[in-house]
């Protein structure tokens, strides 16, 4: 069962602290990982969110899907597992 959201078109002000209190509005939250730009060292612009149980993801999506966010209409979609080749 998938418990992770993948999080889309993020502006590069938006960090951890935030993401935390924005999303831990639909449950707990055990784990983001904000990837940050070797180059740069800004955020790359998404993120993914592991919540602790699979009610959180769907009323996270539910809500933030298209939702403005510092000036940005953001995607929230089931996390994907990676693919390997």
């Amino acid at each position: 069962m998938i418990t992770t959201v993948f999080v889309g078109n993020l502006a590069f002000s938006i960090d951890e602290a935030k993401l935390r209190q924005i999303f831990g509005e639909f449950g707990e939250i055990t784990n983001v990982n904000l990837p940050m730009d070797r180059e740069t060292n800004r955020p790359r612009g998404f993120c993914f969110i592991d919540f602790k149980d699979r009610s959180a993801v769907e009323a996270a999506i539910s809500k933030m899907d298209g939702s403005e966010l510092a000036g940005r209409n953001i995607k929230v979609h089931e996390a994907q597992p990676r693919r390997r080749n």
